[in-house]
């Protein structure tokens, strides 16, 4: 099972993942380069200096040394990743190491593809050339708005539209001089669009990119100070298709969120770090994977306890999931095979 994105999870094509577990390996990885962002999107808790505040997150970002120690780790496991994906709290290319992480993961072969999602502002034509030249293999550009006074109001950044679009354009230009195969997905958020605007959207970056796709919101964060209420469809998840109770997060059981301070929490969207099962500067990343932590968070996920950790209790995010991460029917032979008799003899 290759699993680039949950796009890819989307396609009938995937064996669901219930039937791949329990896993040796995990699916794929997140490791964060940093943290800070120079964008402050209304639904976005990288920019509610207040949520940062009272949840007391650290800010940083990743060093080199600690990045190649977690491509080491990689070794310990009986598979190669089938993705990294270099993002998760912050905009990635904030750091300068950026292109030599790419490089060391890429040379590692413990890594089949290697990804990145940034909001584009900082991907000038010397940046995105140099990340194709490192090896990477798909970039995923964030649009938050289809005009400069959207993004003032959406990111509360003086970025333009026109800065970001010229950008995709010559990324797009690089990757047919330098490397056919690789891959520009352009995405976007529905903040209430038009008809005219999603035909803007589509006409504007269709003809440079590979894909393009407009997500539905999902609200992944508690705000005391912004009011996101207007922009978001609960009915609906991230691919615009209706969106299903689950009682069961696919997160922990797939992947692994390495923080740019090492700290290894189990979702994508856990901005306070409530979910760390691990350090990854102290301990190595396969007895994270294996570890009690992570077990007793799968044990909790699966005997409908998820209210027990403080990040999940009122996430939204598993119901936004693809169908094929729906693990709910498999709950009891899930907790068979990850119960600690069965994972002793294991």
């Amino acid at each position: 099972m290759t699993v680039a994105n949950y796009s890819q999870l989307r396609t009938d094509k995937i064996r669901p993942l219930a039937e791949l577990l329990p896993l040796d390996t995990p699916l794929s990885m997140m490791v964060d380069p940093s943290n800070v962002c120079n964008f402050k999107c209304v639904f976005c808790p990288t920019g509610d200096h207040d949520a940062l505040a009272r949840v007391q997150r650290p800010v940083g970002m990743m060093t080199l040394e600690l990045f190649r120690k977690i491509v080491d780790d990689l070794a310990a496991f009986p598979q190669p990743l089938q993705v990294l994906h270099l993002y998760k709290d912050g905009e990635p290319l904030v750091n300068k190491q950026l292109e030599a992480m790419v490089a060391c993961a890429k040379a590692s072969g413990r890594v089949k593809r290697v990804e990145l999602t940034t909001n584009g502002s900082l991907l000038t034509p010397q940046r995105a050339e140099g990340l194709i030249r490192a090896g990477l293999d798909g970039l995923r550009v964030s649009i938050y708005a289809l005009d400069d006074a959207g993004y003032r109001d959406v990111a509360q950044t003086r970025t333009r539209f026109e800065t970001i679009r010229h950008h995709v354009q010559e990324l797009h230009r690089l990757k047919l001089a330098l490397r056919p195969d690789f891959h520009i997905h352009v995405k976007t958020i529905d903040t209430g669009f038009t008809e005219s605007q999603r035909a803007y959207f589509h006409g504007t970056f269709r003809p440079i990119a590979d894909t393009v796709f407009i997500d539905s919101l999902v609200k992944w964060y508690d705000s005391e100070v912004r009011d996101i209420s207007g922009m978001l469809k609960p009915e609906l998840n991230l691919y615009g298709q209706k969106a299903q109770p689950r009682r069961v997060c696919a997160e922990p059981f797939m992947k692994l969120v390495v923080n740019f301070n090492g700290a290894v929490s189990v979702c994508c969207v856990d901005w306070s770090l409530g979910t760390v099962v691990g350090d990854v500067s102290r301990e190595p990343l396969r007895d994270i994977w294996l570890g009690e932590p992570l077990r007793t968070m799968r044990l909790a996920q699966l005997r409908g306890c998820r209210e027990d950790y403080e990040a999940c209790r009122n996430c939204q995010y598993p119901k936004s999931l693809p169908a094929v991460a729906n693990l709910d029917a498999e709950v009891g032979r899930l907790l068979a095979a990850y119960e600690p008799a069965a994972a002793a003899a294991g």
